[in-house]
């Protein structure tokens, strides 16, 4: 006669059992949380990308004499906007060691679109570059 009854469960299986699901429901916790942080990043970064390329179509626009450096905030969406011109003669200039007469000022600039936004506790940046010639 066998006295030892091995139907039902034990308490370690309900404790095994119940250790197993929280790490899984843990785990997907996690990568759920993670997949909406890096979906909220990229959505931001794409944004300040719409942003800089938006700013450089205007610059595209705008009469030649008139572009010059500015800085402002873009409106209430957390986004910071900075339009760098160079004229692309000073830019030679600072590149070559001797005095060079036949370098003219004002017929090309450089413009550098630069748009910075917090993600977190990080500042991120997205900057776009084009070239202005007086004549286009």
């Amino acid at each position: 006669m066998n006295l030892k009854n091995e139907k039902g469960i034990t308490t370690i299986d309900v404790t095994v059992s119940i250790i197993l699901i929280t790490l899984f429901v843990a785990l997907i916790a996690v990568l759920i949380y993670n997949v909406n942080k890096n979906s909220d990043s990229m959505e931001r970064r794409a944004d300040a990308t719409n942003y800089v390329i938006n700013a450089i179509e205007e610059v595209k626009i705008t009469n030649f004499d008139n572009l010059q450096n500015s800085e402002q905030n873009i409106g209430d969406t957390g986004y910071y906007e900075k339009i760098t011109v160079i004229d692309y003669a000073d830019l030679k200039r600072e590149e070559q060691s001797e005095q060079d007469d036949s370098i003219i000022s004002g017929l090309v600039k450089k413009v550098t679109v630069e748009v910075s936004y917090k993600d977190g506790d990080t500042t991120q940046t997205v900057d776009l570059s084009t070239i202005r010639t007086k004549y286009d």
